[in-house]
């Protein structure tokens, strides 16, 4: 799922790969050659440079990883 603003760039470094069920929020950057696993929520206007393992939460510039994701998370997200 992709929000609005999200820019999804190459750079020197290659293109990023993005897993399955990955929810990128408004405004946040995927730069370069980095690999986001499955079950990642990319939080709003974060910025991206590095692999973020999958089932993970990910905030902030640069981007780090603040919690493990799970399904009952990834059910709060849709429905509050």
């Amino acid at each position: 799922l992709i929000f609005h603003e999200v820019t999804i760039g190459a750079a020197s470094s290659g293109i990023p790969t993005i897993g399955n069920h990955v929810i990128l929020a408004s405004g946040c950057k995927i730069i370069g050659g980095v690999h986001i696993g499955d079950n990642v929520i990319i939080g709003a206007n974060a910025v991206v440079t590095h692999d973020i393992p999958a089932n993970s939460i990910a905030v902030g510039i640069p981007a780090k990883v603040i919690a493990k994701n799970d399904s009952k998370k990834m059910a709060d997200y849709f429905c509050h």
